[in-house]
């Protein structure tokens, strides 16, 4: 008879793609759990017959096996195993920068020009990594005004309610400003655009289905006696299912919830899984 153990913490988590042999690809590994719950469930109908109060058998309706595990660490690979999609890494695409706010200094319209205050100059970082132009949004933070872009000119200045985006090379260097009317000099200006970065990222798809992993629980437990006592659950096809929350708060150390759910694997030995117990003098 196994040796009963005391579980002492949530072990790690590991789900890969699922493959006849076992050996599929490694989708995400949960290391810095907050809590795991693996839950067997059995539905159950009553049967009666005659005239007695009491069922004179149980039909079994279904049985299940539901996985839920909160990480502490956020993992893209978490929602593509949600959500089915393929993960890109390292790729050359567009972030949001948002609320950005600068002081619309006086300046020149023409940059060749010396001297000269015939508009309102705001410098914009980033500006040899702008995508698409930049994409700018902004407001005149005091009015809440929206201002909108217009053609870039260096003989007119803008409107109170528009702007201009002058991009150009200095020294070798890409900068970008953004020109108001020179009745904003001085004022406040927020304004959100998009620049280039390398990102990973999971295109959320209106076709895509979560895919099956291969889901292994491990934990190792030291216990009163010096060794350690451990547990391990392999599941040999589970898929997402429910919700991907990305729990994020004021003042909180946002964590990300997956749930996953056994389906069939259809083996010839008609095995779902195992659930091993394991005593070690170190822990594994």
């Amino acid at each position: 008879m196994s040796k009963k153990m005391i579980i002492k913490g949530v072990g790690q988590f590991l789900a890969k793609r699922a493959s006849k042999d076992g050996k599929g690809v490694e989708v995400i590994t949960l290391g810095n759990m907050q809590d795991l719950k693996i839950s067997l469930n059995v539905e159950m109908e009553d049967i009666f017959g005659g005239d007695g109060l009491f069922a004179i058998d149980t039909l079994v309706k279904s049985k299940s096996i539901d996985i839920t595990a909160t990480d502490a660490k956020f993992d893209l690979a978490a929602l593509q195993l949600m959500m089915g999609s393929n993960m890109q890494e390292q790729k050359n695409d567009y972030v949001h920068v948002l609320g950005e706010q600068k002081t619309a200094i006086p300046g020149s319209l023409n940059r060749s020009a010396s001297g000269g205050n015939d508009a309102a100059i705001c410098e914009v970082e980033f500006g040899g990594t702008l995508y698409n132009g930049g994409n700018f949004h902004v407001r005149q933070k005091n009015t809440n005004r929206l201002l909108k872009q217009v053609p870039l000119s260096t003989s007119t200045a803008p409107q109170d309610d528009e702007f201009m985006v002058d991009t150009f090379t200095e020294g070798g260097e890409t900068k970008t400003r953004l020109i108001f009317s020179p009745s904003l000099q001085n004022e406040e200006m927020v304004f959100n655009y998009q620049r280039i970065e390398l990102v990973d990222v999971v295109d959320i798809l209106v076709d895509e289905v979560p895919f099956p992993v291969h889901v292994v629980h491990h934990g190792s437990f030291l216990q009163k006696d010096g060794t350690y006592a451990g547990i391990e659950t392999e599941l040999y096809s589970c898929i997402a299912k429910g919700s991907f929350s990305i729990d994020a708060a004021r003042a909180t150390a946002s964590t990300s919830a997956l749930s996953l759910s056994v389906i069939d694997p259809e083996r010839a030995d008609g095995k779902l899984g195992s659930v091993k117990r394991f005593t070690s003098s170190k822990k594994v």
